[in-house]
């Protein structure tokens, strides 16, 4: 015989008989609703207020009688209820999400001196060979003022630590 159990919930002192059946649906359904609110702040005031409102539909139900509430009275009360969804989406985190587009940096994967070639050929789509030879012979037709820009973006531009990282701040993967 399926013997009732008694269910006990936030904010009300009776416990309620039920199933075995009702109790597996109820323990499902707050179980859900504290899987989605996991990101929240307010989840554990969420979920006691959901087993409040569960409490006083319970509390209508038996008050006519001692009859344990049943699998299916319990599925009518959530039903009832909802499926709980968080109040606001999780922000998404600033390297993933939407795509951030190409943008100056220095990349410290393969650096020779400071990462700013690296970062010039990844921004452009360059083999940083070429890059690096570029700016090797414009530094030696300029007799060396081409260092001074160098040395500028060396200590402005933001570090990335590889290349892959740069491209998937760049595409928002």
């Amino acid at each position: 015989m399926n013997e009732p159990t008694a269910i006990r919930l936030t904010g009300h002192v009776a416990a309620y008989p039920a199933t075995a059946e009702a109790r597996d649906a109820l323990r499902q359904y707050l179980d859900e609703a504290r899987r989605a609110l996991s990101g929240d702040p307010d989840a554990d005031e969420i979920v006691r207020d959901l087993e409040s409102a569960i409490g006083d539909r319970l509390g209508a139900l038996t008050d006519s009688g001692d009859e344990p509430v049943t699998g299916a009275q319990m599925a009518t009360i959530l039903a009832e209820l909802g499926p709980v969804s968080p109040a606001r989406p999780a922000p998404p985190s600033p390297v993933e999400g939407r795509p951030r587009g190409r943008f100056w940096c220095r990349i410290d994967e393969g650096k020779w001196f400071g990462g700013v070639c690296l970062g010039i050929a990844a921004y452009g789509g360059f083999r940083v060979d070429w890059v690096r030879t570029v700016v090797l012979l414009l530094t030696l037709l300029t007799g060396g003022a081409l260092a001074v820009p160098y040395l500028v973006l060396l200590l402005l531009l933001p570090v990335v630590p590889t290349v892959a990282d740069y491209e998937r701040q760049r595409d928002g993967r």
